[in-house]
């Protein structure tokens, strides 16, 4: 097959501000210099951004394509009707949902992510490792680089600067608690806090009141707050004004605002964990330490997850001592923003990015294509998988596999028998008697004795909770 004639449709924002939409419109800018048949479906909404008939051209997708890639959220399991399915879906969680797990371990062909980070989330949550490839993001290197002009702003001697939504995901949090500790309102700082999303992704959700509360109060180290939109221009000027940028994440997909500073000289101060050990080097930034820790519930808002979701811990305490280290030791800071910047600029760009996915499209359209299993078959092997679970009494692993089938085959009676017979073992009744009254309510195809078992089993856990 002739690979840089291929046809295919990339699915996804371009217009909107997230990171999501930044990244397929970069991607986008340069993949279409290996392939002259890339055609990009948008959301209904960002038509009206479309500027001539040509360029809608391409914003026609293919109706028939060799590839599509779906990169968006919420991600799509439709199937795309193509020859080939990849999903591009970055998590910040550790255990996916419950509704991933089928269709990204037996419907999309390949699944690529931005960090070896999310990668190991996926393995561990029981994706197979040979589904999933790493594409690392990058930066325009016309935009962000040591040599663009610094915006101007309130005169102080040291700059901390925050990038991204005020979300506890990004641990501004732990930021604010630790900048407090450490400073007062007599060290000659100032911490410049740009929040993201305010009025989309993350409406509603920031600690934006929190902030102006802290600003308001005139014993605190001084803190600036902006949340008007940003040019990137703009934003690579706000990273070079600054003398040092501290993002603490609890999770992330990949951290460009951490590359983009960096690109343009300024340090970060990251966790020791996580996404951004892809780019940053103790040559290049500033580690605090962290580490991973459980969620209380098995699920993420209001969706079930895999298995208890994860994410880092840092310790504010040592966040505190890294930052007056770097706000004493000036010349250190100067000089990892030089390297940083050099580290960024010769690995991680857009092009680089863009020429990842070419590799990565051509190498997996010259491999056998796997036999795409019926849903009969998805079924029994995932059956067969909890069962033998079941047998070495991991009981609560197994009922997680049942719960996995039943997220996206609710009618699967074998898979809501397993999973009640287990919630009747852990005296969990109520949760049993939800899936045999699904069964006893659709068994008519089912043997006399198998009804009977499910009628008795439904009476007892109803005397049960009685």
């Amino acid at each position: 097959m002739k690979t840089d004639t291929l046809k295919i449709n990339w699915v996804g924002s371009q217009f909107a501000v997230h990171s999501l939409a930044i990244v397929n419109k970069n991607i986008c800018k340069y993949l279409s210099q290996y392939f002259i048949n890339l055609r990009k479906k948008i959301p209904a909404t960002e038509i009206p951004f479309l500027r001539s008939f040509s360029e809608t051209k391409e914003f026609l997708p293919f109706p028939e394509s060799d590839i599509t890639v779906i990169h968006q959220w919420p991600p799509d399991w439709s199937d795309p009707k193509s020859r080939h399915w990849i999903c591009m879906q970055p998590w910040e969680f550790g255990a996916i949902y419950r509704e991933w797990y089928i269709p990204m371990k037996y419907w999309v062909d390949e699944i690529w992510v931005y960090s070896l980070y999310n990668k190991e989330s996926y393995i561990r949550s029981g994706i197979p490792e040979n589904k999933i490839h790493v594409i690392p993001l990058g930066v325009d290197e016309n935009v962000f680089h040591t040599g663009v002009e610094p915006l101007s702003l309130e005169t102080s001697s040291f700059r901390f600067l925050f990038v991204g939504g005020t979300i506890g995901r990004k641990g501004i949090d732990i930021l604010l608690e630790a900048y407090l500790k450490e400073f007062t309102a007599d060290d000659d700082v100032c911490l410049f806090i740009k929040d993201t999303g305010t009025q989309s992704v993350y409406k509603g959700i920031t600690l934006e009141k929190v902030i102006l509360e802290t600003i308001s109060d005139p014993k605190n180290p001084r803190i600036v707050y902006m949340d008007k939109e940003f040019s990137e221009a703009e934003l690579a000027g706000l990273y070079k004004a600054c003398d040092c940028l501290v993002h603490p994440y609890r999770g992330e997909g990949f951290g460009l605002p951490i590359a983009e500073a960096m690109a343009c000289g300024t340090p970060v101060i990251v966790p020791d964990k996580g996404s951004c050990q892809d780019f940053c080097t103790e040559e290049t930034a500033f580690f605090v330490s962290s580490k991973e820790v459980n969620l209380p519930e098995k699920k993420v808002g209001t969706l079930n997850t895999v298995d208890y979701p994860w994410w880092l811990s840092i310790d504010v305490h040592d966040l505190q001592q890294v930052m007056r280290v770097v706000y004493e030791n000036r010349t250190q800071v100067k000089e990892k923003g030089q390297k940083a910047s050099q580290h960024i600029l010769s690995t991680f760009t857009w092009e680089k990015t863009a020429r990842a996915v070419s590799e990565r499209i051509k190498q997996f359209v010259q491999k056998e294509s796997n036999l795409k299993l019926t849903d009969e078959d998805i079924i029994n092997i995932e059956l067969e998988h909890g069962n033998e679970l079941y047998e070495k009494n991991r009981m609560e692993d197994a009922l997680g596999i049942y719960l996995n089938i039943l997220s996206i085959y609710h009618s699967s009676l074998m898979a809501r028998y397993n999973a009640a017979v287990i919630y009747i073992i852990q005296k969990n009744f109520t949760a049993a008697i939800e899936h045999l009254t699904y069964i006893a309510a659709n068994m008519e195809k089912e043997s006399k004795d198998f009804q009977e078992n499910i009628l008795l089993m439904l009476r007892i856990c109803q005397k049960a909770i009685q």
